[in-house]
C-alpha cells in the first residue's frame, strides 16, 4: 500500500505538534488585529487619537480626546499587551515543541521547503496564492491521515509552485517580493538556473520551480514574477494548470526534517490523484516519470479508502478536470 501508520507515541507527539501550531497561528492572527499603534496629537490647541498603520506615519484620526476614544486607546494597548504575551509563550512552547518533533522522527518535509513556505505564509501568501503541486504534497496528505509514505515515492530533489495570478495579494511585509531573494535568504547558494528563469537552484542541486497557468490568448497580459524585481523568477507556462486552479485547496501543517512547522498549501487530495494518473498516461510526460506517477496515485487513492472517507471519489469531486479525463480515472479506480 506504499505507507505505514506512525506509532502511538508519533501519533501523540504529531497531534500535539499540529493542535500546537494551529494555537500559535491563531494567536498571530489576533495579534494581527492589533498592528500599528496609537497616539495622541496634537492640533490646534486640541488633542486627537490617531491609528497609525505603518512606519510612514501614515493612518487615521479616532476622533477628539474624551473618555471615549481615551477607552479605545487603553483597550488597544491593554488588548496589544495580552496578545504579544500569548504569541510570546506559544511559540516558546513551539521551540520546546520542535524538539519532540526532530526526537520522534515525525519531520518528513525538506526543511528548505518548510522554511520557504513559512516565509511565503509570514509574507501573506497563503493557499489562494501559492499551491505545492509536484511529490511534496503527499506529505501534506499523509500527515492528514497519520501515516508515512514510503520513501520510494517521496523522495525528490525538487519542489513545484503553482502560482494563482488570479488572486490579489495582500502582503504583510511592507518589504518588496522577491520569490529568489528568499530563497536566498533561507540558502545563499540559490540562483537562477540560466536559460530557465522560472527554476532556481542551490549548490546541492535542489530544485524551486515557479509555475502559471498558460494565458489564455496566450499574449494576455498575465504577471509573470512574484515582484518587481526583475531578477526574480519568472513563471513558465502550462496549459492545463487550470483544472489544478480550480480544484479545492487545503492549508495543512506539517512538519520538517528538522522539526519546524509551517503551513502547506496543496490540492485537494482527490484532484492531485486523478492528476497523477492522467500524467501516468499523458504523451506529453517524459516516460521515466509515468511509474512513479502512477506509483503517487495509486497510494494516495489508497489512503482516501483507508484513511480519509471524508474524500469521497465520485463525478462530483472531479468536476474541475474535463470529462473524459473525469470519467477515465473513475474507470481506472472501479
Amino acid at each position: 500500500m506504499n505507507y505505514q501508520p506512525l506509532s502511538d507515541n508519533q501519533r501523540r507527539i504529531q497531534i500535539n505538534a499540529i493542535q500546537l501550531f494551529e494555537a500559535l497561528i491563531d494567536g498571530e492572527r489576533r495579534l494581527s488585529a492589533y498592528a500599528g499603534s496609537m497616539v495622541w496629537k496634537a492640533s490646534g490647541g486640541k488633542e486627537y487619537l490617531f491609528k497609525l498603520s505603518d512606519r510612514r506615519g501614515y493612518g487615521r484620526s479616532m476622533g477628539l480626546r474624551s473618555a471615549e476614544t481615551e477607552r479605545i486607546h487603553a483597550d488597544f494597548r491593554a488588548g496589544k499587551a495580552r496578545e504579544k504575551d500569548r504569541v510570546r509563550n506559544l511559540r516558546a512552547r513551539m521551540a520546546e515543541q520542535v524538539r519532540f518533533n526532530r526526537a520522534a522522527l515525525i519531520g518528513r518535509v525538506p526543511n528548505v521547503i518548510v522554511a520557504l513556505l513559512e516565509k511565503l505564509r509570514q509574507s501573506g501568501f497563503g493557499a489562494n496564492n501559492i499551491v505545492v503541486i509536484g511529490t511534496n504534497a503527499l506529505y501534506a496528505y499523509e500527515i492528514m491521515a497519520g501515516v508515512f509514505f514510503e520513501e520510494a515515492i517521496t523522495a525528490t530533489t525538487d519542489v513545484d509552485l503553482l502560482w494563482d495570478t488570479r488572486s490579489r495579494l495582500r502582503l504583510l511585509t511592507q518589504d518588496p517580493v522577491s520569490l529568489l531573494r528568499i530563497l536566498q535568504s533561507i540558502d545563499p547558494s540559490f540562483v537562477r538556473m540560466g536559460g530557465e528563469h522560472f527554476r532556481a537552484v542551490n549548490e546541492k542541486g535542489f530544485l524551486v520551480d515557479l509555475i502559471r497557468q498558460m494565458p489564455d490568448p496566450p499574449w494576455k497580459d498575465v504577471p509573470a514574477q512574484l515582484g518587481a524585481d526583475t531578477d526574480d523568477l519568472v513563471a513558465t507556462d502550462i496549459w492545463n494548470m487550470k483544472w489544478l486552479l480550480s480544484a479545492p485547496r487545503i492549508a495543512q501543517p506539517v512538519i520538517a526534517e528538522n522539526g519546524r512547522m509551517t503551513l502547506m498549501p496543496a490540492l485537494d487530495p482527490r484532484a492531485f490523484a486523478v492528476f497523477k494518473l492522467w500524467l501516468a498516461e499523458s504523451p506529453e510526460r517524459n516516460p521515466s516519470k509515468k511509474q512513479r506517477d502512477l506509483a503517487q496515485a495509486r497510494a494516495l487513492l489508497a489512503l482516501l479508502r483507508e484513511h480519509l472517507p471524508q474524500y469521497p471519489m465520485d463525478a462530483a469531486a472531479l468536476k474541475m478536470f474535463p470529462k473524459d479525463v473525469a470519467e477515465r480515472a473513475l474507470g481506472l479506480i472501479r
